[in-house]
């Protein structure tokens, strides 16, 4: 029989505390990684996504190349690579809630891949655990746009076209999803129409989830575990064309960030009343490419990059809209942005798909020459990139990188003190 723990031993543990920032200094750039190192058939190969596992011990990142790629990180400040090249375009990923690669059994994430079953994906080896297959009328396989897990971890949310599927974790399998129809029937007006392309559940732990579309008329709204497909509420004056993410203040549920593609700034509300945003954090995006947020996990940062390959952070503990940090770290979109969650670091990835005919290489202009997909050329500079440079055989973005940056503040600091305090109603 184990001997009850003394009150000194106790007393002596050490329990993770918020890790405290330096945002009045440049940031060094611990490990950074170049997309085309590993371009294969893809040319111009650029980071999609990144994000840290739930101790921060690995990275999940997303390419152009169609490949999944785990990052852990070694103890000399580096990364150990395994690449898991996929089938067909890669439409969202999500690690499993309590993913750590000290507990093998947890370390998978889930994969949802165009034209094939949702997978749950291990993280070592790539081997397929389990498969969530959701089955159209046309018996064609359909890859979800967002996932999300409910808080208890029982339960994978996944995005489609009008609906939403939920699946039991330990029930994979044919016929085993539950389908939410956001729509109505034809003589009944409402629902939320149009690709769910965002998922995210309230963190306090009621069962609340926010769904967001990506159609022209983006739009969200709030539902319950319990109530399923009938609407709490309705969000109203979002701007944009098409919710790209949501996110909570973890330590105030009552405020929701929402962020939308060709929208320059990221709106909070209150969801106490939806009908106006309380405020927003302005930053540059009039892209259709995915630009994504990160809230810090002791609720005192929300970070952002933007086309520019600018960074932003904001305090949202006081919900000043005015960026406390603010500092050019890539020449390209910045498509990613995490903050880990025990140590000041921060993990950053770029890249953007650009157009051919403007592809050039020419070592003094560094300068963007177009946009992402579907987007207006920018014609500052095409000129002279014309007929200075020498004309490239495919697009290349300017900068592929996937970086981790070192933040580390000093003990005490005022500027940097991540007492976190909840957000004012």
């Amino acid at each position: 029989m184990e001997e009850p723990i003394s009150a000194e031993a106790a007393a002596s543990q050490q329990w993770p505390s918020a890790p405290v920032y330096d945002l009045e200094q440049s940031p060094d750039s611990s490990i950074s990684l170049d997309a085309n190192e590993f371009e294969d058939e893809v040319k111009g190969n650029f980071w999609r996504s990144a994000r840290w596992c739930m101790d921060g011990s690995a990275t999940l990142s997303t390419t152009e190349d169609r490949t999944i790629r785990i990052h852990a990180v070694n103890d000399d400040s580096s990364f150990e690579t395994r690449s898991f090249h996929q089938p067909d375009a890669i439409h969202s990923t999500l690690w499993y809630p309590s993913a750590t690669l000290s507990t093998p059994e947890t370390f998978c994430f889930i994969a949802s891949i165009r034209d094939t079953p949702v997978r749950l994906i291990d993280g070592i080896d790539g081997r397929v655990r389990a498969s969530y297959p959701i089955i159209d009328h046309r018996e064609r396989f359909i890859a979800p746009h967002s996932l999300a897990f409910n808080h208890t971890g029982t339960k994978l949310y996944c995005g489609c076209e009008n609906s939403i599927e939920v699946f039991d974790i330990s029930s994979p399998g044919y016929d085993q999803g539950e389908r939410l129809k956001l729509i109505y029937a034809k003589k009944e007006k409402g629902g939320q129409k149009g690709i769910i392309s965002a998922l995210s559940f309230c963190p306090d732990y009621s069962g609340t989830f926010a769904a967001g579309t990506y159609s022209s008329s983006s739009s969200v709204s709030l539902y319950s575990e319990d109530t399923g497909f009938t609407p709490l509420a309705h969000v109203e004056g979002l701007v944009g064309g098409g919710v790209t993410q949501i996110g909570w203040h973890p330590l105030n549920p009552t405020i929701m960030f929402i962020s939308s593609r060709r929208s320059s700034s990221i709106q909070i509300y209150d969801t106490r009343d939806l009908s106006a945003p309380l405020s927003s954090f302005d930053r540059n995006n009039s892209t259709n490419q995915r630009i994504g947020f990160d809230v810090d996990p002791w609720g005192r940062w929300l970070s952002s990059g933007d086309e520019t390959g600018t960074v932003r952070i904001w305090d949202i503990s006081t919900m000043d809209t005015k960026a406390i940090f603010k500092e050019k770290l890539h020449q390209d979109t910045v498509g990613s942005v995490q903050f880990h969650p025990f140590q000041p670091l921060l993990l950053t990835c770029s890249g953007s798909r650009k157009h051919l005919q403007n592809e050039y290489e020419d070592d003094d202009d560094e300068s963007s020459s177009s946009e992402f997909e579907g987007e207006s050329e920018d014609e500052s500079g095409s000129e002279d990139r014309a007929t200075s440079g020498v004309k490239k055989g495919y697009p290349r973005p300017f900068d592929a990188t996937l970086r981790m940056w070192s933040m580390k503040g000093q003990a005490g600091q005022d500027t940097t003190n991540n007492d976190s305090s909840i957000a004012p109603a």
